[in-house]
């Protein structure tokens, strides 16, 4: 299971804010081929769920938080806007 820094989780949170997405959705993190993607959804049974303020931000499948397992996520400015980003 990833480690996430309260900036990322304070993050995602906005952006699920600006979204107007429903209290129960979060933001999941998928494995698509050879990338890692995002979406919203909702948990399911048997995801690990990484929350802030009492609400679910992220979502991640058994197979995606094993994988992820020692990276931390966080998140970093760029030209385009604040963006997460994994760390090692």
């Amino acid at each position: 299971m990833p480690e996430m820094t309260l900036a990322a989780r304070g993050f995602l949170y906005a952006v699920l804010e600006r979204a107007q997405a429903p209290a129960e959705t979060a933001i999941r993190l998928e494995i698509d081929g050879d990338t890692l993607t995002s979406r919203l959804d909702q948990p399911r049974p048997g995801d690990a769920t990484l929350a802030h303020e009492g609400r679910n931000v992220l979502v991640l499948d058994g197979r995606v938080a094993q994988l992820l397992d020692g990276i931390t996520i966080d998140v970093e400015p760029s030209s385009e806007g604040d963006k997460l980003v994994l760390v090692h």
